[in-house]
């Protein structure tokens, strides 16, 4: 059975993929595998209150996030904004997690 527009009717027909794709798709979503593992490093730092103790290399951390911002969602680019409003005020509340 092959699959159809739902809308038009046409019949939708899968392209085999490319070079091109698979580089394209690799810079997507090789983006988000490295914004993932950057955005759970500074969780891990601030949920450590590492910020506390070092607050400038916390900071610098964050940059290296927010380059993407374009790319990360919006729940990344709040915690980074709260992160970085933490230890420019040097905020003495707590990170850590009540589990």
């Amino acid at each position: 059975m092959t699959a159809k527009n739902e809308i038009t009717g046409d019949t939708l027909i899968t392209k085999s993929s490319n070079k091109k794709y698979d580089d394209g798709w690799e810079r997507i979503f090789g983006l988000r595998a490295k914004i993932n593992q950057r955005m759970d490093k500074l969780q891990e730092m601030m949920e450590s209150d590492y910020h506390f103790e070092k607050p400038e290399e916390v900071y610098e951390y964050t940059l290296t996030i927010s380059k993407f911002w374009s790319a990360l969602s919006e729940e990344d680019r709040e915690y980074i904004q709260c992160a970085q409003d933490a230890i420019e005020t040097k905020s003495d509340i707590s990170w850590k997690r009540d589990d």
